[in-house]
């Protein structure tokens, strides 16, 4: 059986150029480290806010320190947006927009572009001939693919674009990410390099080149393989997603389904480009040693001319209310656990701050309710926790719970004993001590966002995305203070019922 391991959690919520680090649960602070928020507004004063006419928001952030700048893009293109039959697909545009332009990563554009045209019409002959499914013509097919798949390839300069951002200092901070609710390109790189950044984001969104696509979808295929198809937490979410949610694209995998990755095409991906990736979804923050009356021009230089592209789309879809359990089973060879999820509302939401820290409380940090109960006092789980904000909290979304048993104990006891610590806290509520020591890690997390000029640039983008103001960022010491333990108790009461509750168990296959 393959060992357990709470990473393994992060690693099915997000999918990123390089290995995430960090777990789904809060990292824990001890109640008397929290610094009061000092310094918050001169903060939030600091900030200029510019958008250009195309639509494209920065967010700049000077600061004293290091000469250097972080650079945060976030665009409004997640796998909620992603047509049925092309599942996957706005995290493989993330793995093209590291392939450069027809200046930079091509030995030869005019042949490699001859080359590319030649390769697609290969590739969409393919994909007609397995259809038929007559095998001749599907090897023959297949052989011209292969034959002008590599003569593609032999005209790349591999891996140009990354290698002039490491190059100028990026090498330990360049990465992306993408979930089912944006897609973000990050990197830090010395002030002096500001203008380097510009000319490369320019050439990175204005006319990209698709080159090695086909290849990208290989490896996006063994991503899948490994953080769904052989992760035990990958395979049970992916399923507890499809069983919560009926409607609402949530219930799609950001990676993509299997048959959806082996099937669409590079056409395919230009297309929901164009229809996307419009900049007016773009927001940018850059913050350090930079100086926003040197750099607005300089902005407006380098982006201005980009196409704001299509009016954004929201996801109108409601999920309709759930009013009975559902469950599901999922065989795979590991340890069993089990998740249990209720329908929570979005992070924009007045009930959200409370929710999250009675989750905290619940299910974080290493004196939460389930550690004290199930792992250190009954013995009856080897790991538990619980968090919300699954797969997002653009929309309204999932908040869960999961319990790994003990190898004595049944992990229907375990779910029993779960719901029996939930049932005593919704009724009793947390203790001042709890309720202190969550608004404090709570605190103590924020500031250190704010400290860190990665981690803002960051937030600045998500508050911006998700609630419409970036300002809403520095506004969240006071509704942390504001929560107390009967707006926990409400909120608990309200959405943590049996009837909204979906539960997927992990069941470990037996040996053939």
């Amino acid at each position: 059986m393959l060992p357990i391991s709470s990473v393994t959690l992060a690693l099915a919520l997000s999918y990123t150029a390089a290995a995430p680090s960090g777990l789904p649960i809060q990292e824990p602070v001890g109640q008397g480290e929290a610094a009061p928020l000092t310094g918050v507004a001169k903060l939030q004063a600091s900030v200029t806010e510019h958008t250009l006419d195309n639509g494209w928001t920065f967010l700049i952030v000077p600061r004293e320190g290091a000469p250097v700048a972080s650079f945060h893009t976030y665009i409004d293109v997640g796998g909620v947006f992603e047509d049925d039959g092309a599942t996957g697909m706005a995290h493989m545009f993330e793995h093209m927009a590291f392939k450069g332009s027809a200046r930079l990563g091509s030995l030869d554009w005019e042949e490699e572009e001859l080359a590319l045209d030649k390769l697609e019409k290969a590739y969409l002959r393919l994909r007609r001939m397995r259809k038929t499914g007559r095998e001749g013509a599907i090897a023959k097919a297949k052989q011209t693919f292969l034959v002008a798949q590599k003569k593609a390839a032999s005209l790349v300069d591999a891996e140009a674009f990354s290698k002039i951002l490491e190059e100028a200092g990026g090498s330990s901070s360049l990465n992306a990410s993408t979930s089912a609710e944006e897609t973000r390109y990050v990197v830090s790189l010395p002030s002096n390099q500001i203008e380097l950044w510009c000319w490369m984001e320019r050439e990175r969104f204005h006319e990209p080149v698709l080159r090695e696509f086909y290849k990208e979808r290989d490896a996006v295929m063994e991503e899948r393989r490994m953080r769904v198809e052989s992760s035990p937490f990958g395979k049970l979410i992916e399923e507890l997603l499809a069983k919560a949610f009926t409607t609402h694209p949530y219930r799609r995998p950001v990676i993509g389904y299997e048959a959806d990755l082996n099937n669409f095409s590079r056409t395919d991906a230009q297309a929901f480009y164009a229809k996307h990736y419009g900049v007016r979804r773009f927001t940018t923050a850059i913050v350090g040693d930079v100086d926003p009356i040197t750099l607005v021009p300089l902005l407006e230089r380098y982006f201005s001319d980009l196409a704001a592209g299509p009016e954004p789309t929201e996801v109108d879809v409601t999920e309709p209310k759930q009013d009975a359990e559902r469950r599901v089973d999922v065989t795979f060879p590991a340890m069993p656990i089990v998740m249990a999820a209720w329908h929570v509302p979005s992070r924009s939401h007045p009930d959200s701050v409370a929710l999250n820290l009675g989750l905290s409380i619940l299910g974080q940090a290493s004196a939460s309710r389930l550690e004290t109960s199930l792992v250190r006092g009954s013995g009856q789980a080897a790991d538990a926790g619980a968090d919300g904000g699954l797969p997002g909290d653009r929309y309204p979304n999932l908040a869960f719970v999961y319990g790994i048993p003990t190898e004595d104990t049944p992990i229907e006891e375990l779910e029993a004993g779960i719901y029996q610590v939930m049932d005593t806290f919704t009724r009793e509520g947390p203790t001042p001590a709890e309720l202190a020591g969550a608004k404090n890690r709570a605190r103590a997390s924020l500031l250190r966002g704010l400290q860190d000029n990665e981690a803002l640039a960051a937030d600045l983008c998500e508050w911006q995305s998700k609630s419409g103001d970036w300002r809403n960022l520095f506004g969240q010491p006071s509704a942390l203070a504001e929560v107390t333990a009967n707006d926990i108790q409400r909120v608990f009461a309200r959405y943590f019922t049996q009837q909204a509750r979906t539960v997927a168990t992990l069941v470990p296959a037996k040996p053939e």
